[in-house]
């Protein structure tokens, strides 16, 4: 027999390899998994099959170059490549197989199994590339050994790569450095165990010897192989930095889509999808739930007193207070601007949602204190109850709305199930609510014009403009109706720009027509005097369209303006130094001062219908009274215009006491803005004078 011998730098560059190619394959298999089902994880299994079976195949050949014999050695090029692809294949299974998800002990073995002969496979394959002549004589019982060990470091190899797959960062490089020498000594161990089962006759002759430099062909295979390992490693380790980046990403972009940005509660969306998941849980064990609207009790007016920050501060605040009364397992959500919703699972009855409803009150209890500043705040709270108010979220959140309306519209600072005797009125308020800013987007909105007359003359010197709203649904809506409703939620702002762009927008189209501009009258609330950019939205607005500012005369009713008076002055001031005209409305209804109506200095003054509508009467003091603000407005310089003038005997007593403007049923009722241009068109013809009906 030939005696074999081994260089030793190459037996340990072998093992070196060995570990590398198992350090690659635990790392290959950690990014894998984390992979799922992605479809990039077919790529990263042929790629990583490639560089584990290369690195396994390096070895042994390694290992082969390392062993030589007193005769010249080589290997056959087609049946090495064999040998490679033999090891590629084991690899690819061997990943599939542990990136699988759970593997169990039996899977686990028999796999094992297969993937140990798959290796001895490749290693006699390999041996059989020396082509010898006469053949290799194994001896059986090594042969064997050899073959039991690629079996069993198979199986501790997928187990070890199973356990690390999931392990958290850290020390995982560590661990995974740990068990890549063991599986490079297993590997190794079984490579020259099976050297160790050849023999080689005294006579034999390596039909495959080329005279190629065994250590050239080591340092060519090892070096290509350690490379292709380093850049698979650094290529999993970049790709798994980006993902880990793209998913922290991703998760920051779901979080901010589910949760409110100030108060970071549960938003609207997680709120409906939790809802969801509490009615499926009904469906499955019957438990009950119920549903708090919490709405708080003129918010708005914090926002407009001390600023948004302010308001911003008072949500974080409650939030934090309401999260320490409730139970551990309900949940809250901010549902909009100030209002808030409780879910609460478990909810038998009425006595037990009843409970959670105090303590959402007992949070208001105490003053928010800010620095600077310590305010109260209440709430109004609606409660429905699943399934007894709704089968669905939309129908549970609508009847809490509800029955939160009506703890709004009976007081306040308290708490009310929904019932059903409630839902007709609340709803209607509820859709009149909801509706005003599609009302505006689809324009259900309209306008109508009501002229006003000279006393004296009957020509026609201006109109006033009415806000009219066709509901699908509803019908048409008075304005005493869904003006308060627009106030109370902070929707004015916008309906009333929504007026003045229409207004301005419909005198350029006369202007456009040919005809004549003639001032037009719009009203403003309370809360559009207090906004601080009316004055520049409103100048913008008329920018926008060409209309001089003199062509809108803005109405405050006397109420509003004597509410803050010097706030109201300030405005006024600001409105009338950029040229817009402006009036008291309703005036005999507040309790304004002659000193503030001095310092307004407004260019009308609207006496109340009530006063006209008892002017003639011998008994009244009416005229009395519209004498004396006759008066005192001309006395003032100020325009009067009276409002609600329906009889001729109320026309005749107002000519008589020096009234300037008249309004009201008796000239003209409000008309589309059709039938107004017709009126002014008549007006002309008739130089400018109409006839009382």
């Amino acid at each position: 027999m030939l005696q074999g011998s081994y260089s030793y730098p190459l037996v340990f560059a072998s093992l070196f390899i060995a570990t590398i190619a198992s350090y690659t394959t635990l790392d290959l298999v950690g990014r894998i998994s984390a992979l799922g089902r992605s479809a990039y994880r077919v790529y990263w299994l042929i790629g990583g099959a490639v560089a584990m079976g290369l690195g396994i195949w390096s070895m042994h050949f390694v290992g082969m170059l390392s062993f030589s014999l007193p005769i010249p050695l080589g290997y056959d090029p087609t049946i090495t490549f064999y040998s490679l692809l033999i090891a590629c294949g084991v690899s690819y299974f061997a990943l599939d197989l542990v990136t699988r998800g759970e593997l169990s002990f039996a899977r686990m073995t028999v796999s094992g199994v297969l993937m140990g002969l798959g290796i001895a496979s490749m290693h006699y394959t390999g041996m059989a590339a020396l082509r010898m002549q006469p053949e290799i004589d194994y001896a059986i019982t090594i042969l064997v050994a050899s073959v039991l060990i690629a079996i069993v470091a198979s199986i501790a190899a997928l187990w070890l790569a199973n356990a690390l797959r999931t392990t958290q960062p850290g020390l995982l490089w560590l661990h995974r450095l740990g068990a890549a020498t063991l599986m490079g000594l297993a590997i190794t161990g079984m490579h020259y165990t099976g050297m160790a089962a050849a023999r080689f006759p005294a006579d034999s002759v390596c039909r495959a010897a080329t005279g190629i430099s065994t250590n050239w062909l080591a340092l060519s295979v090892g070096g290509t192989t350690l490379s292709i390992l380093a850049i698979t490693v650094v290529l999993s380790v970049l790709d798994a930095r980006l993902q880990l980046r793209t998913s922290v990403f991703v998760k920051r972009l779901q979080h901010q889509a589910t949760h409110d940005g100030l108060t970071g509660l549960p938003n609207r969306v997680l709120l409906t999808e939790r809802i969801d998941g509490a009615i499926a849980r009904h469906h499955q064990s019957g438990t009950p739930f119920a549903i708090f609207f919490i709405d708080l009790d003129g918010f708005k007016t914090i926002n407009d007193s001390f600023g948004h920050n302010i308001g911003d501060a008072v949500l974080k605040d409650l939030s934090q207070r309401l999260q320490s009364v409730m139970r551990k397992d309900d949940m809250l959500a901010r549902f909009g601007g100030d209002e808030f919703i409780v879910l609460a699972e478990g909810v038998t009855d009425d006595a037990a949602a009843a409970r959670i409803a105090e303590k959402l009150l007992s949070s208001f209890r105490s003053a928010f204190k800010l620095p600077g500043i310590e305010m109260g705040l209440s709430p109004s709270i609606g409660i429905a109850m699943f399934p007894r108010d709704g089968d669905n979220v939309d129908t549970l959140l609508s009847h809490a709305d509800a029955a939160m309306y009506q703890v709004k519209t009976s007081g306040r600072n308290n708490y009310r199930f929904f019932a059903a005797e409630m839902n007709v009125a609340t709803l209607r308020l509820v859709t009149i609510q909801q509706g005003l800013q599609t009302a505006m987007r689809e324009n259900q909105l309209f306008l109508h014009y009501q002229p006003k007359f000279n006393c004296s003359d009957h020509t026609v010197q201006g109109a006033e403009a009415l806000l009219r709203w066709q509901h699908p649904e509803l019908g048409l809506i008075s304005p005493a109706e869904f003006i308060p409703v627009a106030e109370k939620s902070g929707q004015i702002i916008s309906v009333g720009h929504w007026v003045v762009e229409q207004v301005c927008r419909e005198l350029n189209d006369w202007r456009a027509a040919g005809h004549a501009l003639i001032p037009i009258a719009v009203n403003l609330s309370l809360v559009q005097l207090r906004a601080p950019n009316l004055v520049q939205d409103i100048l913008a607005i008329t920018a926008r369209y060409g209309i001089p500012p003199e062509m809108l005369m803005l109405e405050i009713t006397e109420t509003a303006a004597m509410e803050n008076a010097d706030e109201t002055r300030a405005t006024v001031d600001k409105l009338k130094s950029v040229g817009f005209m402006l009036a008291i409305d309703d005036f005999g209804t507040g309790y304004s001062s002659l000193s503030h109506l001095q310092e307004f200095g407004v260019h009308q003054m609207k006496v109340d219908r009530a006063f006209i509508k008892t002017l003639t009467k011998e008994e009244g003091k009416s005229r009395s009274i519209v004498s004396a603000i006759i008066s005192l407005a001309h006395a003032l310089e100020m325009e009067v215009v009276a409002e609600g003038v329906e009889t001729r005997a109320q026309l005749d007593v107002l000519q008589e006491l020096r009234c300037d403007q008249t309004q009201g049923f008796l000239l003209a009722r409000p008309m589309p803005k059709e039938e107004f241009i017709r009126l002014l068109q008549t007006a002309q013809q008739n130089g400018s004078r109409l006839e009382p009906a």
